[in-house]
């Protein structure tokens, strides 16, 4: 019997009706959040500011510490934090269900909401007027791309939906709704001004409170003898720690094995660091070559990293900040660019680019890094010091905005 197959013209019929279909389920969703939202409203405002992340399970370094200072004030607010990934699954949705729940209800009945990335309800809900919605974002600088920028790239295809990209951002108001926004120094306003689709006069040049933690030398002492302890694998030896960036894209694996197999080749102690947004594996990466340690933070894991691998993450601002050498191993930056982009493209960094491992890990092995081109690129934070504003003081419900 001869087989058969649909037809171009059945399949693109097909494929328009899907469209069709999640495109109108999307905009009832929009609709049913906003009618639960409407009785929610009908709470008491209580002093209270709420923190929200989907990018971690854990309460991140930067919320931890805002809370803490809040907490010190003279009239404390309460403090909220939602901190959860939205996992595959059937059952992880449906847990994510009422998690949601739970975020309309904090929004609802607090006085501010604080962000360090894109949150769907945040921005596709109707607010109280008085509510005051703060996005801290969660890379201490501009490097790549995101947001409204990469919208027609295709790193800027949603991983969960058929649905274009730009149409899927308009249906879910992407990053509408910030009452203030963080940058580091006023050059990256307009990156996140287009990221964001945003006013340029909603953006305060501010810290955020990592900067701080990562030049205190007491906290570093204290976490790196912390991370040893749980990790004694890594004593007396220097270590790297791997972080590259997130990927919505197949790449090819190829060159990532080459670079861990090079790695292993020298006396070093090598940390692989997922993008967070991905999570952690439920397995070891690279586990008869790398060290395992999903109990800490690429951020955590600065305090004791002799070097910092990257492809084109943000945690190069960061290591910057410990003067701790970078090294790009950018071996598809061509496609990278084409599928993302940048703001500040790596060459600009006071980095070396590599596109084959051997030469990479020879000279991190060697300690070649200009630490004057290093410390020449952080002060670059410094030069808005007669603009910049306590964080807190963006988020403390008894101050108004700068």
């Amino acid at each position: 019997m001869e087989e058969t197959h649909p037809q171009p013209h059945t399949r693109s019929a097909s494929r328009s009706a899907r469209l069709t279909v999640e495109r109108v389920l999307l905009r009832a969703f929009v609709k049913a959040s906003n009618l639960t939202y409407a009785v929610l409203k009908l709470l008491p405002v209580r002093h209270k500011v709420v923190f929200i992340t989907w990018d971690s399970n854990r309460v991140t370094l930067d919320f931890r510490l805002l809370a803490e200072r809040l907490a010190a004030l003279p009239h404390p607010p309460k403090t909220v934090m939602l901190c959860r990934e939205l996992r595959p699954g059937v059952l992880n949705y449906i847990s994510y269900f009422f998690h949601m729940l739970r975020q309309m209800y904090e929004m609802a009945t607090s006085e501010v909401l604080v962000l360090d990335a894109y949150c769907v309800l945040a921005s596709i809900l109707k607010h109280r007027p008085s509510l005051r919605v703060v996005q801290i974002w969660h890379a201490l600088g501009s490097f790549k791309k995101f947001g409204w920028s990469i919208v027609d790239k295709s790193e800027g295809w949603s991983a969960q939906s058929n649905i274009p990209s730009r149409t899927l951002a308009g249906i879910l108001h992407m990053h509408e709704g910030y009452t203030a926004g963080v940058v580091s120094y006023s050059g990256a306003i307009p990156h996140f001004t287009d990221a964001f689709h945003a006013d340029p006069s909603i953006f305060h040049v501010a810290w955020l409170p990592r900067v701080d933690a990562l030049r205190d030398e007491e906290m570093v002492s204290n976490l790196r003898h912390h991370i040893i302890a749980a990790h004694p694998e890594l004593a007396g030896h220097k270590v790297v720690l791997y972080a590259p960036t997130i990927r919505r894209t197949a790449m090819d694996t190829a060159p990532i094995i080459a670079l861990v197999d090079a790695i292993a080749g020298v006396d070093w102690a090598l940390i692989v660091k997922p993008h967070p947004v991905r999570g952690e594996k439920p397995r070891a990466v690279f586990p008869e070559q790398a060290v395992n340690a999903p109990d800490f933070s690429a951020l955590q894991l600065l305090t004791l990293a002799d070097a910092v691998i990257t492809d084109y993450s943000a945690i190069a601002y960061e290591a910057y900040l410990r003067d701790i050498p970078v090294y790009f191993y950018a071996h598809d930056i061509h496609e990278y660019e084409q599928a993302r982009g940048f703001y500040v493209p790596p060459t600009e960094f006071p980095s070396t680019i590599y596109s084959t491992p051997d030469q990479l890990v020879a000279d991190m092995v060697a300690g070649v890094a200009d630490h004057d081109a290093m410390r020449r690129f952080v002060d670059v934070f410094l030069e808005d010091s007669d603009r910049r504003v306590d964080i807190v003081d963006l988020i403390n419900p008894d101050k108004p905005l700068p």
